[in-house]
């Protein structure tokens, strides 16, 4: 079979099929972009997981990734609920392969949209989309969504640890702190920020929010965290919560803090979205990736109102 035949879109003609990928925070950027899309074209929205089965895409990549690949989004009420697009791509990897390879012109032949097919605050020709490939990293694909209403609810309500851990955060004016390690350490690409940023944000919103503000350390490595910042936990408490929790509930936990001092990661965005916190009182660092430095990559990201501050060095960046 030729996997770009336009018969391939026939199965989804009145549909629109998300192709999710990636980490939690990114599946929650694609579904979203995929949610929103469906509501403004009126068309039925079908989740494809294809990604999470194709061996060649998943271990393409360092082993340090794979721990953190999981369907993930499916721990939303809304998500698990979404009906599955059955259509499979073959377990090689020549879909993604192919597609890679096509023009902008070619993939809008075949009902498939990227982010080049966002323009101007629009989708080109959106009626005409049957299939969302991309990561879609920012919340102008939101259109007139709201991400609060989407991931509402989970499909296992808190464990009794976060349950009991809550009224931590709901009892105090907090700031979460995230400092993601893990992956990030091994892999080498993505900035970490460095001691100096965390006490420049924490310092910054303690101004904001009043000196007695509890700080909360949100990481995917506590041990780590007290090698590698032991200034930092000196200001607060690390959140340690079981293995039993779940990566969305660890999210709902963060996300009730009411400032944030963020990494360069979507779970932080999220968390910070989620909790409706005014932008004034989110600290993000001002660039995402090593090879590039002090290169805004993700401005289309944050709030310009969001305080900015040099990854390494600790300082405000304008």
């Amino acid at each position: 079979m030729d996997i770009f035949s336009d018969s391939t879109n026939e199965v989804i003609r009145d549909k629109i099929s998300v192709h999710l990928s990636g980490g939690l925070g990114n599946q929650m950027f694609q579904y979203m972009a995929g949610y929103a899309l469906s509501k403004k074209t009126d068309k039925k929205l079908l989740l494809n997981q294809n990604w999470f089965s194709n061996p060649w895409l998943l271990h393409k990549n360092h082993a340090a990734y794979l721990s953190k690949r999981k369907m993930d989004s499916l721990q939303f009420s809304t998500v698990s609920d979404t009906p599955r697009d059955r259509f499979p791509t073959p377990r090689d990897g020549r879909f993604e392969r192919g597609i890679a390879k096509l023009t902008e012109r070619k993939l809008r032949s075949l009902g498939i949209a990227s982010e080049e097919s966002f323009t101007f605050g629009e989708w080109s020709n959106p009626n005409s989309i049957h299939r969302l490939m991309g990561y879609f990293m920012s919340p102008k694909y939101f259109l007139d969504s709201n991400p609060t209403d989407v991931f509402k609810h989970l499909v296992v309500p808190l464990s009794s640890w976060s349950s009991d851990f809550l009224p931590n955060l709901n009892n105090h004016r907090s700031i979460g702190v995230h400092i993601r390690l893990g992956d990030y350490i091994f892999l080498g690409d993505k900035v970490i920020p460095q001691e100096d940023y965390f006490l420049s944000g924490i310092d910054f919103l303690k101004a904001e929010m009043g000196l007695n503000t509890k700080v909360f350390f949100f990481t995917d490595e506590p041990l780590k965290v007290k090698q590698l910042f032991p200034k930092l936990l000196k200001l607060g408490e690390v959140v340690s919560p079981p293995s039993h929790t779940t990566s969305a509930e660890n999210l709902i936990l963060l996300s009730k803090c009411a400032g944030f001092v963020c990494s360069n990661s979507t779970f932080s965005w999220w968390a910070a979205t989620l909790s409706n916190a005014p932008a004034e009182w989110i600290v993000r660092p001002s660039y995402f990736f090593t090879d590039m430095p002090d290169i805004d990559t993700q401005i289309d990201l944050w709030h310009p109102q969001s305080y900015k501050i040099h990854p390494i060095l600790g300082e405000r960046v304008e």
